[in-house]
């Protein structure tokens, strides 16, 4: 996909700019939200689990991460409304890092609120990154737009840049349902490899 993104200006977005785009353009959705993960420690200040998680509380951050939340809901009810739903790719590497072991157990919660997830193992797609490029951290909105989201060497989201050029959409689009075939369901995949594990110390 790296490929495709470098053949084409692409609109730098600030984080703000980022969300409010982002959400703007889902309203006007024309099929399904296709997510890719690839980094495998992120930091994400703002969210009480991952806080928890962060100062070591691991009860306190799988118990956070429970809690109904009610808007999470009701977004992946309007995005089925609408016709889309999201479909987020997540691929990890094994041995899993501490904070993949903690994202797949605030994600399993995500996926009870109504989000689609699959995991890919890395191994599936060396060759391919090897010609390819590194899978990047994308949001493809239908066959509107996609959004490469950009982070920080600390793994910090700090924006993203957005193109609307169709054939890099679809290309995208088209690449990622591709992977996702290939993926396995999270449920299976959550309780072979990370079911009633512990992360070690966070790496922050």
């Amino acid at each position: 996909m790296r490929d495709l993104l470098d053949a084409v200006v692409r609109q730098r977005l600030s984080l703000p700019e980022y969300d409010a785009d982002f959400y703007a353009t889902v309203e006007s959705t024309d099929g399904p939200i296709l997510k890719t993960e690839r980094i495998q420690t992120f930091r994400e200040p703002g969210n009480p689990s991952w806080e928890a998680y962060a100062d070591g509380r691991w009860e306190d951050a799988l118990r956070i991460a429970a809690e109904p939340n009610p808007e999470l809901v009701a977004f992946f009810k309007h995005l089925d409304q609408l016709g889309s739903g999201l479909r987020r790719l997540r691929i990890v590497e094994l041995p899993l890092t501490p904070y993949l072991t903690w994202e797949l157990h605030f994600l399993r919660y995500r996926a009870e609120a109504g989000e689609q997830i699959r995991v890919l193992d890395a191994r599936s797609v060396s060759a391919w990154e090897a010609a390819a490029g590194t899978v990047p951290e994308l949001m493809v909105v239908g066959r509107q737009a996609v959004y490469e989201v950009l982070y920080d060497p600390s793994g910090m989201p700090i924006g993203a840049e957005k193109t609307v050029e169709p054939a890099v959409v679809e290309g995208c689009r088209s690449r990622i349902l591709s992977l996702l075939e290939q993926a396995e369901p999270f449920e299976s995949f959550f309780r072979r490899e990370v079911d009633a594990t512990r992360p070690g110390p966070p790496q922050l």
